[in-house]
């Protein structure tokens, strides 16, 4: 995917001059790297649609984020984000249920999948089901392919066993996890010489693990839509 170079290049220079006269003087080079985003965004949901066909309807623009910061609730005043991110998921990009998430920075492509926020209720019964499925969940996260892949479950962890949950359960760092992601990174230049059937085989082999928490994820579609402000995946 040699074709989407401009994309590193454009996203360099932002993160180096990350203002707005920066921008202004270079919003022709933003254009040209976000179209190149968007097609291979494109190409690659029609990829991933051969073993996700309820993605199939989806356009890039039903994935992607927009590159201005929301600056009312921090203390970096920074106006742009230093990257292009998008979240395709069948429910849309704010939904609970689990997805597949790619975001390209300038020094590394991530590729991941999974929940990364769940309401306390919705996220206990999570728990609940892997521990009632424990010989299931098992075989998913510690399939080899998986695991060479994604070695490790959740971008963050307890240091004790949830309450409510059995303290004498015999793989606890299935239930340490404060979000159920998984993900794996490509340099820019893996990234460049990989084609879009390669990128949607990594997210395939997401696939399994994906599944199981689409099938545990009990949500309410009305709460969900409630709540769409306060839920954001990685």
């Amino acid at each position: 995917m040699r074709e989407t170079a401009q994309i590193f290049s454009f996203l360099t220079g932002l993160v180096t001059h990350n203002d707005r006269e920066w921008f202004k003087a270079n919003k022709s080079a933003y254009d040209e790297a976000w179209a190149m985003f968007n097609d291979f965004l494109e190409r690659l949901i029609a990829e991933m649609a051969k073993f996700e066909p309820a993605i199939a309807y989806l356009t890039p623009k039903d994935c992607t984020y927009r590159i201005y910061r929301d600056l009312r609730f921090t203390q970096d005043k920074t106006p742009y984000k230093g990257h292009f991110g998008a979240y395709i998921n069948e429910h849309g990009k704010k939904a609970y249920y689990g997805g597949y998430y790619i975001q390209i920075e300038p020094r590394q492509v991530m590729l991941a999948s999974g929940v990364w926020w769940l309401p306390a209720k919705e996220m206990r019964a999570l728990r609940q089901a892997i521990v009632d499925q424990a010989d299931l969940y098992g075989n998913l996260v510690e399939n080899p392919e998986f695991k060479a892949l994604c070695p490790v479950i959740g971008l963050d962890h307890f240091k004790r066993i949830p309450n409510g949950m059995p303290k004498d359960f015999p793989h606890p760092e299935y239930i340490l996890c404060k979000d159920y992601t998984c993900s794996t990174s490509l340099t820019p230049k893996q990234f460049l010489n990989s084609t879009i059937e390669e990128i949607a085989e990594k997210f395939q082999i997401m696939k399994p693990f994906n599944d199981f928490l689409k099938e545990n994820v009990l949500i309410n579609f009305e709460e969900m839509e409630g709540m769409k402000d306060v839920v954001k995946f990685i």
